[in-house]
């Protein structure tokens, strides 16, 4: 079904420089957030990208071809105002880590091997960069990482700043890792590397036994929102 997006009610758009940051005007009026907030941006390449995909909307708003606009949203709306909730929601899957999970070596010595290749270069960089030793498990069922990395995920997680934040939690989240969350925020991994790390296991069944046409329509839809995030990013830097 077609979506009714609304009309374009403006006629141009332009951003202004502000004590605090960047404003994007609709018609000389000040762009604000879908929950009511004043879109104060952090720098001008971000003001710059917001002016450019409300200019490009022709008939209708269309939110999906705005995802810059989206980011930069929701890291107002919702990381600013929740940012604690939304820390204890990343230690937990820092807790529960898509890469401390392996296959057993007598259940298939192949991707055992490569998932403590690839996941193990991984486990590595987290103990080097954040003193943070995820241990690994057999099998698939939830067990329990060493109290005593609590702290260390807490500060890896709070020393990302809000605007980056919803880098990390999209990442975090599309990929059931805040290993793989935090590799990709820090510029350790690009969406490729991301993608290679967590569909590992969707990869390898994949040369096995050929592709499954709803896993390649969902990892597409997975990439997309990486990429939205890595050109993010990089309008921050």
């Amino acid at each position: 079904m077609e979506k009714n997006h609304a009309k374009r009610f403006y006629k141009t758009v332009s951003y202004v420089a502000k004590d605090n940051g960047f404003e994007v005007l609709l018609d000389e009026r000040s762009l604000k957030t879908p929950a009511g907030a004043l879109l104060i941006l952090p720098n001008e390449a971000l003001a710059q990208k917001v002016r450019d995909e409300f200019d490009a909307q022709t008939q209708a708003i269309i939110p999906e071809t705005m995802p810059i606009f989206s980011l930069a949203a929701t890291a107002i709306d919702r990381v600013m105002p929740q940012r604690a909730t939304l820390d204890d929601e990343l230690v937990r899957f820092g807790h529960n880590d898509l890469i401390s999970y392996r296959c057993g070596a007598d259940e298939d010595p192949i991707l055992a091997e490569r998932q403590n290749k690839e996941w193990g270069m991984i486990q590595s960089w987290m103990a080097d960069t954040h003193n943070i030793h995820l241990q690994s498990f057999e099998g698939i069922m939830p067990q329990s990482q060493p109290a005593e990395i609590q702290p260390h995920l807490e500060h890896a997680v709070r020393a990302i700043d809000d605007w980056r934040y919803v880098a990390l939690y999209r990442a975090t989240t599309l990929s059931g890792s805040l290993s793989l969350g935090l590799c990709f925020v820090t510029g350790y991994l690009d969406v490729a590397g991301l993608m290679k790390q967590a569909f590992l296991d969707e990869f390898y069944q994949e040369e096995k036994w050929g592709a499954d046409e709803w896993a390649l329509e969902r990892r597409t839809t997975i990439e997309t929102e990486l990429q939205d995030a890595a050109r993010y990013m990089a309008l921050l830097s």
